[in-house]
């Protein structure tokens, strides 16, 4: 340990060191002040640069004898900030990395300014962000006057220097810090000139900056008193201040100090919580408050008091409900509540024990309680791991390992084959290093339809025959091909049916068997190579249509001579408004095989799966004969999607976009096309994004995300409590009840049943929509506010110049493996991380009529001229006959 102390000291010593110790503006320009470390040459060589969208300004810096460096933004640089610009600083031609000197951490110094309308922040992170980061807000430059009249529990009166203009007496103050924004709501006297503010349990910790809303604009309160006044709500000790002239709000949590702390657990599973503070109120009862922060959820318990002594037992069946993290606080039962949180030594926990290991459904469960970085208590709960994998796929075989099944009480493992739509299934016992040979399983008598998916799971069954662990299984060689497989067998049936099962895996690599159908009556053409150019087939995901591919198809009929057919199964709801038309195919009938075997031209929204009978892949009834067209199915820009061209042995022929930073920088750049390959053309369902009558109601359509692969995950998941807890927020349902809005709820379709089942007793301004009861085109119409997450739908709302709201409450897990283009460039609105905040953003646009956003879309959609389809359809006769073109209507 000495040794290792040395070196780190001696690392210290030799790392060169960018560290930021403070920044201010002067009136003119954005000052930041660094000390350099461990630069041992006489001369440096230093460049500072500004990086704001695709232009690059060298800005002016000073570096003095002692190493402290001087680099400034000017203001021509600060007003054309729209959205995030990076500071790099490069020294002797290299980039450093900057970090937070201990005085920045510690300083006292604006973290904030406003220039030109603009309310600009910083962050320091490898460089230096500044961020427009409300660029929805018009900030003004004027202040307006205010001081402390009084403050009392939850309630701070204002003095304004000047009566407000503002004809009504509710006032609204904004307060801003360095990510998000909270609406704290007033009454104004009749003279104007005192309001009273309350309820500031919205609030969280930190520095807020206040505002008032003037007519849609912001105005900075300033303040010239010294002394610091303070209150108390729910949550914090509440400090108004004045920081550099700006009235500012300080939010302290409330905190109790323990002198002690110990955790038991009892024979009876009770985990049993004492403590002793400090000091306790006498005569006042305290309740002990277990919170989980991702899902929302809160339980008090009683606790015990004898002076300052705390006592509380917790079951732990229902510390194990779910597996999220939990804090630990303390309420105050009183006429004034409030909430403590625990704050202590972590040497106070050393004497207790703090793991343990418990039987919760079967199980082992680890639990941990530590002490958090705010020097809080908090309890962490985690299952065992299941430890599986395929390592051999070959002949219709599989070969795998399974080990800590120890870890599970008299439990038995299967490796699952079940159907993905009507969740039939079949199983065999594995244990250790597994052999499996599929051709000995009844996979055709769990197939619910001609083309299916078959996913692949490994199981837990404890003695009573429940399922307690359900994941999917790994392919550890794996080389993902979507038009390719891995092993391949041909089965018939009593009715000399042709059934193909190939296994493949998923981009993540889990196995799954996908199968097709060939009747024995269908008649196979003589030569499967020979294709009509005449004849294309398009669709969306087998049953839809209501995007991209119906749209092209509507158009093509219309417009030109193409034998165009759309394909789609027989049972989609969407099916029934289109089913008159001749040319729409049901998804897997005799008709549906005599067009795929003779159209030249496939497009799709989704892979050709979605399209063809059978396996998209060579060798399959010449389907490397055909021309393949991606018409996509959104704007491309935030995942990473797994379209790549590496990902097929036939790529697509045309790969259609929005703009030409879509083109180049993702879709070339990124998924590895050729610029032939890829045309701008616009999306075919812009075509339709008309705008006639002004809507009112609010529209929630959330994506769905790739790693819920079971009922009890997702039951289980922030995912789905995020969207339940909001769906009853009291704040949000009293502004749908007070402006009579609606808020329609239309869940991805993955996620439809699973909303629909276990959200009971909405309330009445909630509406669920079920699938396929609209077209999504015509709810982003008739809707003036669209709330998703990471959709790109959100693009079409924006395309018809209405506002949206995005929930990114798991924005770092949802961009795990990257995203395409920063977030401020694509999700062009108001961006909420929980549920408070969201809420409040939602607040702020029904209170403006639901205005729209300002923003610049061309960078993400170049043309509104709604020719997207005849573009689209120019581009792929050029893949036919290169040399035609044909003129606009």
């Amino acid at each position: 340990m000495k040794i290792k102390r040395v070196l780190n000291r001696l690392k210290k010593m030799l790392v060169k060191r960018v560290e930021l110790k403070k920044h201010e503006f002067d009136g003119q320009e954005l000052v930041f002040y660094f000390q350099l470390s461990n630069f041992f040459v006489l001369k440096k060589q230093i460049k500072a640069e500004f990086l704001v969208g695709e232009e690059v300004h060298t800005l002016p810096s000073k570096v003095t004898q002692n190493n402290q460096l001087t680099v400034r933004i000017p203001q021509n640089s600060l007003s054309i900030v729209d959205t995030t610009s990076t500071v790099t600083i490069k020294i002797n031609g290299k980039t450093s990395w900057i970090t937070k000197h201990p005085d920045y951490e510690d300083g006292d110094f604006q973290d904030s300014i406003l220039f030109g309308n603009k309310y600009l922040t910083t962050q320091v992170k490898k460089n230096i962000k500044v961020t427009n980061r409300f660029a929805d807000f018009f900030f003004m430059e004027k202040t307006i006057g205010a001081s402390v009249s009084s403050a009392q529990y939850d309630t701070l009166t204002l003095k304004f220097d000047k009566p407000v203009p503002l004809k009504e007496e509710e006032v609204e103050l904004y307060a801003f810090n360095n990510r998000q924004f909270r609406i704290l709501s007033g009454v104004l006297d009749s003279s104007r000139q005192t309001a009273v503010i309350q309820n500031f349990q919205g609030m969280s910790a930190g520095l807020w900056r206040l505002f008032i809303n003037i007519d849609k604009k912001l105005y900075p309160l300033s303040s010239s008193f010294d002394a610091k006044q303070s209150f108390e709500s729910y949550h914090h000790k509440v400090v108004a201040l004045n920081r550099y002239s700006s009235f500012c709000l300080e939010m302290e949590p409330h905190t109790l100090k323990l002198n002690a702390i110990s955790i038991s657990k009892t024979e009876d599973r009770i985990f049993r919580l004492s403590f002793t503070v400090v000091e306790a109120k006498p005569g006042t009862s305290y309740s002990l408050l277990v919170d989980e922060p991702k899902s929302g959820l809160v339980k008090l318990y009683d606790l015990e008091k004898q002076a300052n002594s705390f006592t509380a037992d917790l079951p732990a069946d229902e510390l194990l409900e779910n597996l999220f993290v939990k804090r630990f606080f303390i309420v105050e039962q009183s006429d004034e509540p409030k909430v403590f949180r625990f704050s202590f030594e972590r040497e106070l926990l050393a004497s207790s024990d703090t793991f343990y290991k418990v039987v919760f459904n079967s199980q082992f469960i680890k639990i941990k309680f530590y002490q958090r970085k705010d020097l809080s208590l908090g309890v962490s709960l985690t299952s065992s791991k299941l430890k599986k994998s395929i390592h051999s796929i070959g002949d219709f075989q599989i070969d795998g390992k399974i080990a800590s099944i120890e870890e599970f009480i008299e439990s038995t493992a299967y490796l699952l084959f079940e159907d993905r739509f009507s969740l039939e299934s079949v199983q065999v016992q594995i244990a250790g290093e597994f052999n499996v040979n599929l051709s000995n399983l009844d996979l055709l008598g769990i197939k619910s339809k001609d083309k299916t998916v078959l996913d692949v799971f490994v199981i837990i069954e404890n003695v009573d025959g429940i399922v307690i662990r359900k994941e999917k299984i790994r392919y550890v060689h794996a080389h993902y091909k979507k038009d390719n497989f891995y092993s391949h067998k041909k089965f018939y049936d009593a009715e000399n049916n042709e059934h193909h099962f190939m296994i493949t895996t998923t981009p993540y690599n889990n196995v799954k068997i996908e199968t097709f159908t060939i009747k024995n009556h269908i008649q196979l053409p003589a030569n499967l190579d020979a294709k009509d150019e005449n004849v294309w087939l398009v669709g969306e995901r087998t049953n839809t249509a209501q995007d991209n591919g119906i749209v092209f198809f509507q158009w093509l009929q219309k417009n030109t001579d193409i034998e165009a057919y759309y394909v789609i199964e027989e049972d989609s709801s969407d099916y029934e408004g289109i089913k008159h038309n001749p040319n729409v195919v049901a998804f897997g009938s005799d008709k549906h095989f005599e067009i795929a075997f003779k159209a030249k031209v496939l497009l799709c929204t989704h892979d050709f799966e979605n399209i063809l009978p059978y396996k998209p892949a060579k060798g399959f009834l010449g389907y490397e004969n055909t021309v393949k067209v991606f018409l996509q199915h959104g704007v491309l820009g935030r995942k990473n999607v797994e379209y790549h061209k590496k990902n097929y042995d036939m790529p697509f022929d045309l790969f259609i976009v929005s703009s030409e930073p879509e083109k180049q920088v993702i879709v070339m750049d990124e998924m590895g096309y050729d610029d032939s390959e890829v045309a701008v053309t616009g999306l075919a369902r812009f075509d339709n994004l008309v705008q006639q009558n002004k809507p009112k109601n609010i529209l929630l359509m959330p994506t769905w995300r790739d790693w819920i692969n079971t009922d009890e995950q997702f039951l289980n998941s922030e995912y789905f409590l995020s969207y339940t807890n909001l769906i009853q927020n009291t704040k949000l349902l009293g502004l749908l009840e007070e402006y009579n809005v609606n808020l329609n709820f239309y869940p991805h379709y993955r996620a439809q049943n699973y909303f629909q089942n276990e959200v009971d007793q909405l309330h009445e301004k909630i509406k669920f929509i079920p699938l396929g009861s609209q077209t999504v085109q015509q709810l982003l119409i008739d809707h003036a506010l669209l709330i998703t997450d990471y959709s790109s739908v959100s693009f079409d709302f924006t395309l018809l110049s209405k506002p949206v709201v995005y929930y990114h409450f798991d924005v770092d897990r949802f961009f795990r493996k990257g995203i395409l283009r920063p977030v401020e460039e694509t999700f062009i609105g108001g961006i909420g991380t929980h549920e408070e905040e969201l809420v409040t953003i939602i607040e702020e646009r029904i209170k403006n009529d639901f205005a729209n956003f300002d923003y610049d879309i061309t960078g993400i959609i170049k043309h509104t001229d709604q020719n997207n389809c005849h573009r689209t359809f120019n581009e792929v006769k050029k893949l036919l006959k290169p040399s035609t073109e044909y003129p606009m209507s």
